[in-house]
């Protein structure tokens, strides 16, 4: 028992000690002493932030975009895990379908929330797309998120069904696509061959109430412009060709010819002569003007396949002439003097 009492003793620093041991010890006791208190500091700190993490509930995200569930998420201190998943409705691409723990769970700040969202649907066989338009078609197959691509050229043939109507298609429906992605090749309709229509009189009326007559009609145009001769008008279509009650195929150009408007508080005219992209059908396009104010107003809207544009215009300096094409802006003109 002394035995050991002795062996301790000698442990800690003692006046029988040489200076130099004495010395040693004393620094073996101090860094064993820092690591000790370090390694209780920590342990210390760990026990009280795990107890200071606040309970959160988990919040309902499902049916949300991706976009405002991870806002959700991220405002509840919690963080979040995303998971990509194929669904039956096409319109749930990019928004949450399931997700977990479940709505309401109780849970510490910091924990984890897997989102699983949308890639919208597969589809493992193909759908009958005789009857669409074609770009009904493109709108549902971005819609959808799917693998299918239209093959380009289209083959177009005249028939009895509107322009643009799919009257074939290969693969055929039913067709199984589940191996990932399918080419899709269409026949589309050009309308009946030589349908014809009767060319509208735009003669003697303002060159703006001449163009929304004809796009009412779908009839493309084109302006020049020359000044007025005896007993003709200002502003106002003074020839056109086609003639009034013309029968022409449709689709054929009518070619008008405006003389300029009288000057009034600074507007300035002209013609904005642009060439549009060229589509083998006919497609949506609108031209309209922004004032400098802001105040947008549509002048026209027609069907129509691109190529050249005439338009005349008498506005004043800063407002934006705009041409745009299936929803898209493409042509932007600033009147300038």
């Amino acid at each position: 028992m002394l035995s050991w009492i002795s062996r301790i003793r000698n442990i800690f620093p003692s006046r029988e000690d040489d200076q130099d041991i004495k010395f040693s010890k004393i620094i073996i006791y101090v860094v064993t002493g820092l690591l000790l208190f370090m390694l209780l500091s920590g342990v210390l700190a760990f026990m009280l932030m795990v107890r200071s993490a606040e309970d959160v509930m988990i919040p309902n995200v499902t049916g949300m975009k991706l976009e405002d569930a991870l806002i959700a998420v991220q405002d509840r201190g919690l963080n979040s895990r995303i998971q990509l998943r194929f669904s039956a409705n096409p319109l749930d691409r990019g928004n949450i379908i399931e997700q977990s723990p479940a709505p309401g769970t109780i849970k510490k700040a910091g924990s984890h929330v897997v989102l699983r969202v949308s890639r919208g649907s597969i589809i493992d066989q193909m759908e009958n797309y005789v009857g669409w338009q074609v770009r009904d078609l493109e709108t549902h197959l971005k819609s959808l998120g799917a693998t299918i691509t239209i093959n380009e050229p289209l083959i177009r043939i005249h028939s009895d069904m509107p322009e643009g109507t799919i009257l074939e298609q290969k693969p055929l429906p039913g067709t199984d696509i589940s191996s990932g992605g399918a080419e899709l090749s269409l026949v589309v309709s050009l309308g009946p061959e030589g349908q014809t229509l009767s060319v509208p009189d735009l003669v003697d009326i303002d060159f703006t109430t001449a163009m929304r007559r004809a796009a009412a009609n779908n009839i493309p145009f084109l302006f020049t412009q020359r000044e007025p001769r005896r007993g003709e008008g200002r502003g106002v279509i003074v020839e056109q060709r086609p003639g009034r009650d013309e029968n022409v195929p449709i689709g054929t150009t009518v070619q008008l010819t405006v003389t300029p408007p009288e000057p009034s508080g600074g507007r300035i005219f002209g013609i904005l002569n642009r060439t549009l992209p060229e589509h083998p059908v006919a497609v949506d396009t609108a031209f309209y003007i922004i004032s400098e104010d802001g105040v947008k107003d549509e002048v026209f809207r027609l069907r129509h396949r691109g190529g050249a544009m005439a338009i005349p215009f008498f506005e004043e300096e800063g407002t934006v002439l705009v041409i745009s094409v299936m929803g898209r802006d493409l042509i932007h003109f600033i009147v300038r003097r």
